[in-house]
Formats: C-alpha cells, structure tokens, sequence
C-alpha cells in the first residue's frame, strides 16, 4: 500500500511535499491528445519546482535552458553513448556525467547519495536542474524517482505515479525491483541524516547516542601490548619480563 509521509523536507528550504489526488499516471482516453502528445517525449517536463526530467534533446538547447532557469543538469548515458551523450554547455551549467547502464543489472542505488547531493545543492541555491538520459524513459526517471522516494518518504508506486504524472512516458521496468527496495533504505539514510540534524543543533557528540557507554579497556590476551600500553618480552627462561618503554 502506497503512503505519503508527512514529513516535511527540511533540507531543501520552502519544498513542500506534494499531497494526492495529482493527475491520474493513465489519463482518461478521451483526454490523452490533450493533456499528453507523443511530442512531448522530446521535451522536459517540471516534476518539481526547479527539477526537470527530460530526454538527452532537452539538454540541446540552450535558450530553452536559460528559460526554464536551468542552473545545473545531471547527464546520464551508457558507456557506449559517451560520443553521442556529453555536456553541451560545460562553461554554462554545472554538470554532473555519469556511465549508467539501462539494465537490471546495473546498481544505480549506488549513485542515488552522489545524485540527491546534486541536487540538492542546486535546489538549495535556488537553482533549477534538467536531469536527463537518451530518451527520458528509464534511467533518469529512477534517480528523479529514488530522489522523491527520500525526500518525501513515499513507497515506490507513489513516487512513480507522481513523475508519471508529469511525464507520461516514463517506464522504469528495469530498475523496478532495486526501487522498491529502495524505500527502507531511504528511509533509514533519513532518519539517520534528522539525527545528525538534531546534533548540530544540540551542539554535542552525545546527542545522536544520548545513551552512550563509555568503551570498556580490553583486558590482555597474553600477546602483543597490555591494556596499560605495556610491551612484554619473554627471556630464555620463559618467564615474562616487562618492558616499560
């Protein structure tokens, strides 16, 4: 069952988490030409204030960019589409390249901290970032989906929906499995990051273990250094002979 957490976003300043009902993922048949058009697969559409997704054609045009305030862009392509897939305006954006496989095979949990970091900081700098691939179907889907899975704390289908929402093209059936596995792992580096929040506040190591143990001496194993940092030797005789340097 799909749920939206409600928690809000604190690391991305004046983000508010998105609250359902949202367009329906299949739009009724009757609306289909006019809420979606095959053409817009080429295009990049606004998932969030200051996120876009969208296809390697998206990233072409530079006075597009400039329109929809792009600051940053994340630039994915198989190893093999590195000649055909490659940042077009390095000296005008900020870009983060990476070689992901649209695969079952490939970890893309792997790069989804690297990503989240991306983006949050154009996002926190009141950025806008284009993330893209080839086609804007699969492997940038799933980061900008894993990307709303943490910072909203929503299960797989939900964030899925959400972007479908937005760009009705997306399938992310490769990655499936490795998303919905993906929501406790998200949810752990969430609640770990909020602890680490509340220890800067507190300004104190012990905050993120209030309970902590003081660790215990060890005691000595007959080998190697004693638990005062004394050194033993044995003489011919067998008989320990303590060494106090």
């Amino acid at each position: 069952m799909t749920h939206v957490a409600a928690l809000q976003p604190n690391h991305v300043p004046g983000l508010v988490v998105p609250q359902p009902p949202w367009p329906p993922a299949q739009p009724p048949s009757n609306m289909l030409l006019k809420e979606w058009k095959y053409e817009m697969r080429r295009e990049a559409q606004e998932i969030l204030p200051g996120l876009y997704l969208g296809p390697f054609q998206a990233s072409t045009n530079m006075a597009k960019l400039r329109s929809m305030g792009i600051t940053h862009i994340i630039c994915l392509r198989d190893s093999v589409e590195a000649r055909l897939i490659f940042p077009r305006f390095p000296t005008e954006f900020k870009y983060l390249t990476m070689d992901v496989a649209d695969s079952g095979t490939q970890n893309i949990i792997s790069i989804f901290p690297q990503c989240r970091a991306f983006l949050d900081e154009a996002m926190n700098i009141g950025g806008a970032v284009l993330v893209h691939d080839n086609s804007g179907i699969a492997t940038a889907p799933s980061i900008v989906i894993g990307y709303l899975m943490y910072l909203f704390g929503w299960e797989f289908e939900t964030a899925l929906q959400f972007v479908q929402s937005k760009r009705y093209c997306v399938s992310t059936a490769s990655f499936e499995n490795q998303l919905r596995e993906y929501a406790p792992i998200a949810a752990a580096q969430r609640g770990y990051q909020q602890l680490q929040q509340q220890q800067q506040q507190n300004g104190g190591s012990n905050s993120l273990r209030p309970n902590a143990v003081p660790p215990r001496k060890r005691s000595w194993d007959g080998e190697g250094d004693t638990p005062g940092g004394q050194r033993l030797r044995f003489g011919a005789d067998d008989e320990a002979d303590v060494d106090m340097q």
